[in-house]
């Protein structure tokens, strides 16, 4: 008897075993096969676009399709920014968010510039939103002198959607004529 109990129970067992790698594969079939991205790697190129004579060997493999999108005369690499953005589940069980931002001064500018980048992806997405924001120190009052408050200017904002490892190009326009065009390409890493 004590044979027969154990033989039921190692069966238990082996069906409990199997029934659970089925589950388990259903339930990896209904999120389909791109897992969730939990960090996300970024690489800012910061471009001046003007009238440079020389080619920059560091950004020679953008300059081609740069001079596609605009009609520079050349353009050099002011900086190179990489910083990681870690994702956490959102109130809705559907979507993962988080948001990273790094100082940089571009070219030995006494200016500092800030890139910022708040994602947003769907779960089991192999593809992510970004917001990305370059903005300088420049301040402005806004409102009366007695109740004044300064604020940081946009550069530079938009909105893409990026799949890993595809490069956007992004460019601002000119606030002023003395102003270069500052073109920001961005490069997304995606760890899942």
């Amino acid at each position: 008897m004590y044979d027969n109990v154990k033989t039921i129970i190692r069966c238990a067992l082996v069906g409990v075993l199997a029934l659970g790698t089925l589950a388990a594969g259903a339930s990896a079939q209904e999120r389909g096969a791109t897992p969730d991205i939990h960090n996300v790697l970024f690489t800012f190129h910061l471009v001046q676009a003007d009238g440079f004579a020389g080619e920059d060997p560091e950004i020679s493999d953008v300059v081609g399709e740069l001079r596609k999108l605009f009609n520079f005369q050349g353009y050099r690499l002011l900086s190179t920014s990489v910083f990681n953005v870690g994702l956490v589940p959102r109130s809705s069980v559907d979507y993962l968010t988080g948001d990273g931002s790094q100082r940089i001064f571009p070219d030995d500018s006494k200016t500092p510039l800030t890139i910022r980048a708040e994602v947003v992806s769907q779960r089991s997405a192999g593809s992510l939103r970004a917001k990305v924001t370059l903005t300088d120190q420049t301040t402005r009052i806004v409102g009366t002198v007695t109740r004044s408050r300064s604020e940081r200017l946009p550069l530079l904002e938009a909105s893409v959607t990026i799949r890993d490892g595809q490069r956007v190009v992004l460019g601002s326009a000119r606030r002023t004529a003395d102003e270069p065009v500052l073109i920001l390409v961005v490069t997304p890493r995606i760890d899942p």
